[in-house]
């Protein structure tokens, strides 16, 4: 498909059409722009910029010139054009060329209504002004995907019952009760909490890498900046002395091109087991987290709980929405977009983890894992972000400044932090953008989820969704002082 807009005299309607591009006020003839399909998502923009603007240009510059510059022998504003154009012919040929390229672009992206991602790669260096004729100019952007939406508004939906059970909260109490805890050699079976310490041993085509006493805990995580999602399964119940194996393959992004892609046999030597030792849940100890005995411990810890089940209950529904829209949509990317947008997307995850009460040395331990995974959960993140993005336009959806300070106070309570210090950190981290993206896709969800057709059903444990980027286990908020 391509759309010409056609100037230079061919008929009054091309004449026109241009003329809304920007450049046709000021009497000058309009420029010739053409714009192509070029690949998924991706528009060549070819636009001839016509002598008379040119020259209109030089008119200009050497009019600045001759108001600014000190020429030897000349009273300001009376030096002859032909003396600045030979001692600033070069410098005024760049600035007419960027200053013309840079003005017609931005005329036929607005004219157009091109959503361009990111800023046009323009080599200004390759392009020459020419001493006579036209100036022509190619350059390809990636915009927004065009895609049809499916129908929204009645999605089905499956709402877990789970409830809170005894297990649950003596999960929970151990969690509080971690931070008092001893990791202690033993000779029992790795279980959850634990850590063990290994040899670990990376092989592959043209790969040999060892690297002795890596402590890892009983949880999925990344080796090398490869990923090992079913390592906590392979650890459970582990040995010293034993061996385990697992299977892998390398992330196209992983820092080591020679790597990427590569099937990788990763080898843990097992040489230690520690087992989290957890102090036993005494009035005392309560108190020493500001409660008056074990019941009223308790019932904090059940609060939190309940809180947590209903907003693991409101993720849950969400993820089957984002699955649907993900499975009825096809969204054309541009090719490099993904991996361009891997660190924006572990921007948003940052802030994510953030709000759920992750802490940040926690997510900072966990940082390979979430670099690892990146690259190919920026497919589909880009994917939702491109459908949610266009249902809130539909919807009429946003974000008031009000919301975004908000969010920042809760995720600010929840690390314990003053919001003017946590706000002032994402803004130098470039993380804040990414709290009004999530409010507007969050606001998005929500009001699917309330057109939903939703109906309430028992989730097995094992059935509940994981998120990619999200492995580390939430702990849940140590208490300082009784709630009042």
């Amino acid at each position: 498909m391509s759309d010409e807009i056609e100037a230079g005299g061919e008929s009054e309607q091309a004449q026109t059409e241009s003329a809304a591009l920007g450049d046709a006020d000021d009497g000058l003839p309009p420029n010739i722009v053409t714009i192509e399909d070029c690949g998924q998502a991706k528009k060549k923009i070819t636009i001839e910029i016509v002598r008379a603007r040119i020259d209109a240009k030089f008119d200009e510059i050497f009019g600045e010139l001759r108001n600014n510059a000190q020429v030897p022998g000349f009273r300001a504003r009376h030096a002859p054009r032909r003396l600045l154009e030979k001692r600033f012919g070069k410098e005024a040929g760049q600035d007419v060329r960027n200053g013309l390229i840079s003005e017609s672009l931005a005329a036929a992206v607005e004219k157009n209504k091109l959503n361009i991602l990111g800023e046009p790669d323009i080599k200004l260096d390759e392009i020459e002004l020419p001493e006579t004729g036209n100036l022509t100019f190619s350059v390809e952007v990636e915009v927004t995907p065009e895609f049809a939406l499916p129908n929204y508004k009645d999605i089905s939906v499956q709402a877990p019952n789970s409830q809170v059970t005894p297990e649950s909260i003596a999960k929970g109490t151990k969690r509080i009760l971690a931070s008092r805890g001893i990791l202690a050699p033993t000779t029992e079976p790795a279980g959850e909490d634990d850590l063990v310490v290994a040899n670990c041993k990376v092989t592959g085509e043209g790969i040999d890498q060892t690297e002795e006493n890596i402590e890892l805990h009983i949880a999925p995580t990344a080796v090398h900046g490869i990923p090992l999602e079913n390592l906590d399964e392979k650890l459970m119940g582990v040995r010293t002395g034993q061996t385990v194996t697992l299977e892998a393959t390398v992330p196209q992004n992983h820092e080591d091109e020679a790597w990427r892609g590569k099937n990788v046999t990763v080898t843990l030597a097992v040489k230690e087991v520690k087992q989290l030792e957890v102090p036993e849940l005494t009035d005392e100890l309560a108190k020493e987290f500001g409660f008056e005995d074990v019941g009223k411990f308790t019932e904090y810890i059940k609060r939190m709980m309940e809180a947590q089940l209903a907003r693991d209950r409101q993720q849950y529904m969400r993820d089957q929405v984002c699955k649907f829209l993900l499975k009825e949509t096809e969204v054309p990317l541009p090719e490099q977009l993904a991996a361009r947008h891997t660190a924006s997307m572990l921007q948003r995850r940052y802030v994510e983890l953030l709000y759920r009460g992750v802490p940040r040395e926690q997510i900072e331990k966990n940082l390979e894992m979430l670099e690892a995974q990146a690259g190919e959960q920026a497919k589909v993140d880009l994917k939702v972000s491109f459908i949610l993005a266009k249902i809130a336009e539909a919807e009429g959806i946003s974000v008031e400044e009000g919301e975004v300070n908000a969010r920042i106070a809760d995720m600010a309570n929840r690390q314990d932090r003053r919001p003017e210090r946590l706000r002032s950190e994402m803004v130098s981290q470039g993380t804040l953008e990414q709290v009004n993206v999530q409010l507007v896709e969050q606001k998005t969800i929500d009001k699917l989820l309330e057109m939903a057709n939703i109906t309430e059903a028992q989730v097995a444990k094992d059935e509940k969704p994981k998120k990619a980027m999200t492995k580390s286990k939430t702990k849940t908020k140590t208490p300082k002082k009784t709630p009042e």
